[in-house]
């Protein structure tokens, strides 16, 4: 991550009835992404959701499947007042991502969903994310927008219109070796969004017909997991 995004404090990433049809939006690949996780429990797991935005994911995996500790981080600081406010009793807390301290903050598992395409330097990220998992940490990436998704070219334009930070064409290839670079053990699969999913016709944002959803929600989305590995490798190895 580059020194101007860490640093960056834009109050949202959208405006509050995006950020409200994003996080609706966002529900069926985050309960996806819960399901398809290899971890069934997560009773003393500490959690980190990079990128957080008004702290939904969180709620809902505590929900779902109750953890120890989690933190959310973003660089959106009314977002994260959002999600500070709504997080209810759960033991969760949010901070701007250049506020969480390594080594002091260490995290069985971590995840982001719908990020990575923000961040300009992967290994910067990779390395991040490195020095705040525990050994043998879990980290997963859940990512639909990429070189290979063939909407992803329209979106990047749709994206670029609002975002405090500009969107990037990160390829499947890119992202797998930013982490193998830093050490990490890298695995991948398609992550699948069953059932029925909410579609409204008249908004033509990002979608413009049903097609277009199924296809991105059955066939584009992609789950990452990257293990840290206790022993480094060197790029190339």
């Amino acid at each position: 991550m580059s020194t101007e995004q860490v640093t960056a404090r834009p109050a949202t990433w959208d405006s509050d009835q995006g950020e409200a049809d994003m996080e609706k939006g966002h529900e069926p690949s985050w309960r996806a992404l819960i399901e398809h996780i290899d971890e069934r429990d997560l009773c003393g797991k500490s959690v980190l959701d990079y990128g957080c935005n008004r702290g939904g994911f969180l709620r809902l995996l505590y929900d779902l499947r109750s953890f120890e500790r989690g933190v959310g981080v973003d660089i959106a600081v009314q977002s994260l007042d959002d999600a500070e406010r709504r997080k209810g009793d759960i033991p969760v807390t949010y901070k701007h991502v250049d506020e969480l301290t390594a080594p002091d903050d260490a995290f069985d598992l971590a995840f982001s969903h719908e990020v990575i395409y923000l961040l300009p330097d992967l290994e910067a990220h990779a390395r991040y994310i490195k020095q705040r998992l525990k050994e043998s940490g879990i980290y997963y990436i859940a990512i639909g927008e990429y070189a290979e998704n063939p909407l992803w070219e329209r979106w990047k334009e749709t994206v670029s219109s609002f975002s405090p930070v500009s969107p990037v064409t990160h390829s499947l290839q890119d992202i797998a070796l930013a982490f193998r670079n830093e050490g990490f053990d890298v695995s991948v699969r398609r992550m699948v969004c069953d059932g029925f999913l909410p579609y409204d016709p008249t908004d033509t944002k990002y979608l413009q017909n049903p097609m277009e959803l199924i296809k991105f929600m059955t066939e584009y989305m992609i789950l990452f997991r990257m293990e840290k590995n206790r022993v480094e490798k060197k790029p190339g190895a």
